[in-house]
C-alpha cells in the first residue's frame, strides 16, 4: 500500500520538476583559450617560464601550456592547483597546510589536493564555480599574479541556453 501511495505522491514532483543544466554557466574552450593567452602574456611580461592549466567545472583541461624548458612535474603541479581550486571553490593559498609545513599534498582518490601554496584560483561566474586556473613554475606570488591576470578574460563567458 505504501509503494502506490508514494508513487502517486511523487509522480507530480518528478513530472514537473526539471533540472536545467543548460542554465548553469559553463566555461567554454574559446574563453579558456583567452584566459590562457592572458596568463601567458603576463608570464612573458614577467620573463618567467610557467605551466598554465585552465579547467572546466568537470575537471577537464580546456586549455594549457608549458614552457619547453620546464620539468614536466611543474605542469602536473599547475594541474593539481587548478583541480584543488575547482574542487574546493577557493584559492589554494586559502587552504592552509595541516602538516605544519608550507605545503601539503593529499591524495583523494584520483585527485591530488594541494594546500598552502599560491597559484590555484577558482573561476566564478554568476555565483557558480565554472572552472579554475593553475599556474606553477615561478615564485608563488608571481604564479598567483599570472593566474589573476587570466580572470580578467572571464567577462566574456556566456550562459549556454
Amino acid at each position: 500500500m505504501r509503494i502506490p501511495f508514494l508513487f502517486v505522491l511523487f509522480l507530480p514532483l518528478i513530472s514537473y520538476s526539471q533540472i536545467k543544466l543548460e542554465e548553469i554557466p559553463r566555461l567554454d574552450t574559446k574563453t579558456a583559450l583567452k584566459i590562457l593567452v592572458a596568463c601567458h602574456e603576463e608570464s612573458l611580461g614577467r620573463s618567467v617560464d610557467v605551466a598554465i592549466v585552465v579547467l572546466g567545472i568537470d575537471g577537464r583541461i580546456l586549455a594549457s601550456s608549458k614552457s619547453e624548458k620546464m620539468d614536466p612535474g611543474l605542469y602536473d603541479f599547475a594541474k593539481f592547483k587548478a583541480q584543488t581550486s575547482c574542487f574546493k571553490g577557493v584559492a589554494t593559498e586559502e587552504l592552509p597546510a595541516r602538516n605544519g609545513n608550507d605545503l601539503e599534498i593529499m591524495d583523494i582518490g584520483n585527485l591530488k589536493v594541494i594546500r598552502g601554496v599560491q597559484g590555484g584560483i577558482p573561476l566564478y561566474y554568476q555565483g557558480y564555480v565554472v572552472g579554475a586556473i593553475g599556474v606553477s613554475g615561478a615564485k608563488p606570488e608571481i604564479d598567483k599574479a599570472i593566474a589573476l591576470k587570466g580572470i580578467e578574460k572571464l567577462k566574456n563567458l556566456k550562459s549556454h541556453k
